[in-house]
């Protein structure tokens, strides 16, 4: 009895080397992840993680290897990525509001000849409302707080129609109440098929927020599920011995 073919990965890279300088940031790096996963990207302070997102999107050079995504090289398919970065590298002074940030989510689909048409204010609208920006549309971004600034710059990425969202530690520098706001959207995006790669800080929240975990060391250690990356002697290998007390980390759904 014929099966059906495996999906085609939704980003695939194969042997990703990046350097900066003489200094390597990645080395030899091959995964593939599935479609409409959310996947997080964890690893000790100059890892790597960062450096991979922007390598997916073509913002650093590659040194040696290949990113393919849904089957097309990235430089062929970025209009179906869209990238959230981190707060601390966006100037929040410039004068613009909240309904201007997330319509530029749309630029990519706009001509040059023409203004934003009715289709793209009604992404821009479901977007804001997704986030639970809506009532802030005509603020001007600097007055808003950290939390809001970040589901801004997600409405942006969910306008643009991407398949792929890409966010640079989407958590840093908010509380609780923000982080559990955010990740309900993460978990709608999902659920609408998107794939999301996350860069993660947290080890102790990290098994409770993703479903699948990329562990970064300039190498790739490990890809799969938390239960597994998760592991005393992989972070152990990973952190070496620079691993601070995590408390529980549990796995989502499962016990402590």
């Amino acid at each position: 009895m014929a099966t059906d073919p495996a999906p085609v990965p939704a980003i695939d890279i194969q042997h990703l080397t990046v350097s900066y300088g003489p200094r390597p940031a990645l080395l030899d790096v091959t995964l593939s992840v599935e479609p409409g996963r959310l996947v997080g990207i964890i690893g000790p302070n100059g890892s790597g993680k960062s450096t991979l997102i922007k390598a997916i999107l073509g913002f650093v050079p590659r040194d040696f290897g290949t990113v393919r995504v849904f089957g097309q090289p990235v430089e062929e398919a970025r209009g179906r990525i869209a990238y959230v970065p981190q707060r601390g590298s966006v100037d929040w002074d410039f004068p613009v509001t909240v309904g201007e940030v997330a319509m530029m989510g749309r630029y990519g689909r706009i001509p040059f000849w023409r203004n934003p048409a009715e289709e793209d204010h009604r992404a821009v609208a479901e977007a804001l409302e997704l986030v639970k920006m809506s009532d802030f549309r005509k603020r001007q971004i600097g007055q808003l707080s950290g939390g809001q600034q970040q589901r801004v710059f997600m409405a942006r990425a969910l306008a643009q129609g991407a398949d792929i969202l890409l966010l640079d530690e989407p958590f840093a520098g908010v509380d609780a109440a923000t982080e559990r706001s955010l990740l309900e959207v993460l978990g709608r995006a999902r659920e609408a098929g998107r794939t999301l790669l996350v860069v993660h800080h947290d080890l102790a929240t990290a098994a409770r927020h993703f479903e699948r975990l990329i562990l970064l060391n300039q190498r790739l250690y490990a890809y799969g599920p938390p239960a597994a990356v998760l592991s005393d002697d992989l972070l152990e290998e990973v952190y070496e011995g620079r691993l601070q007390s995590l408390g529980p980390r549990r796995a989502p759904g499962g016990g402590a």
